[in-house]
């Protein structure tokens, strides 16, 4: 009888333990999502973003010192970060101007810079930067079509340096709108369009073997994406 009783309990004991299992497993993937938020936020965040490499495109603003108007541009670029609070920019960018609907100036410039982070710029909304750096640009005068006056066209090949200060908005950790203005000075010839007392003329100081130091503000706004760490 008692031989009866204990296999009977063992039975159950059986029964129960196998019965629990079955439920374990069943929700098994229920538990895991539960507990998975608490699991990611428990895990520390990669502070470190050397070797990210973004995308951008840009818009820029450019006021000629020489004519006192403003050139528009288009362009691109893409960053490659060397450590937390220094990146580097390599940018393209297409600027025309329109001289009084008399002539067109256009600007090619293709270069690269160094941004140098004031803060730690990790998990900021702001970031604010110094930039320095050198461009090639290729410059290019000519008439328009409804233009009365005779301008002969001229083109000249220079290169030149620019620094100033930009900030990023991180709209999110890939994401970001970036706004800078900076000083270009041209290390070469410079050409620009004088207004005299007998009409617009160019001026092309290339003609006398002079060098000007002349430059031009520009104001660039970008958006920005990473899309890859490279290291």
């Amino acid at each position: 009888m008692l031989k009866l009783i204990e296999l009977n309990n063992k039975n159950v004991l059986k029964l129960l333990f196998l019965r629990l299992k079955h439920l374990y497993m069943k929700h098994l993937n229920v538990l895991i999502l539960l507990f998975l938020p608490f699991l990611l936020f428990s895990q520390e965040k990669n502070t470190n973003k050397s070797g990210d490499f973004e995308l951008g495109i840009r818009s820029t603003i450019s006021t000629f010192s020489s004519s006192g108007n403003l050139g528009y541009g288009i362009g691109g670029q893409f960053r490659i970060r060397m450590s937390n609070r220094i990146n580097t920019e390599w940018f393209a960018d297409f600027i025309t101007e329109d001289i009084e609907g008399l002539a067109t100036r256009n600007d090619y410039h293709i270069g690269w810079s160094v941004m140098f982070y004031l803060g730690d710029p990790i998990e900021k909304k702001l970031s604010t930067y110094i930039i320095a750096g050198h461009c090639f640009d290729y410059t290019k005068i000519s008439e328009t079509k409804n233009s009365i006056d005779i301008i002969k066209p001229v083109s000249r090949l220079s290169s030149a340096t620019q620094f100033g200060i930009g900030t990023h908005f991180n709209l999110s950790e890939k994401l970001n709108i970036t706004l800078s203005s900076q000083y270009m000075i041209h290390l070469g010839e410079d050409i620009h369009i004088e207004n005299t007392e007998t009409g617009f003329h160019v001026h092309d100081e290339g003609n006398n073997g002079t060098v000007s130091l002349e430059g031009h503000i520009l104001f660039t706004l970008s958006v920005n994406y990473k899309i890859a760490n490279l290291w």
